[in-house]
């Protein structure tokens, strides 16, 4: 262990050691490069709820944008109500299921996603640019494992 490496006379380690401090700098770039480079108005997981809706022909219940999108119903509930007022997704009633409640992507939530999606790609880029693309691969990878053994959004940890 280096003299930077050992507690100081407190006892304190020092802050280079905690990966979580260095996971926290990697959002706070996230969120500088998103709002600089796609929008200061719609957040990243909002273009991931239109994102995942896109996807889906038949829409998709709340539950199922909440695995997708690995965030707590209760959230995601406030998310699409959010974007529901501003005509960017519609809640309808699944007529299979009446008790099942599914969210699709309208005509104006199609729109902004194809505004942001090309700016999202680049700021995924950029976020990643000092990495080749091999190694920005294994770093996803390693995240994946990290995340995998976390508690599940709605199990009361998060």
């Amino acid at each position: 262990m280096s003299e930077n490496d050992s507690p100081n006379h407190a006892g304190w380690a020092p802050p280079h050691i905690f990966r979580s401090l260095a996971i926290r700098r990697l959002l706070s770039r996230h969120g500088n490069l998103w709002s600089e480079h796609v929008s200061a108005e719609h957040t990243s997981i909002q273009f991931g709820l239109l994102l995942c809706l896109a996807r889906s022909e038949a829409g998709l219940s709340q539950t199922e944008i909440a695995a997708e999108l690995a965030v707590d119903k209760a959230s995601l509930t406030e998310l699409v109500g959010r974007m529901a007022s501003r005509g960017l997704v519609a809640v309808n009633r699944d007529a299979r299921d009446g008790r099942r409640r599914v969210a699709t992507l309208t005509e104006p939530g199609r729109e902004l996603l194809s505004t942001l999606h090309g700016p999202a790609l680049d700021v995924n880029r950029r976020l990643f640019a000092p990495l080749p693309e091999a190694e920005a691969d294994q770093l996803m990878g390693l995240l994946e494992r990290v995340l995998a053994h976390a508690p599940a959004p709605d199990d009361g940890h998060t």
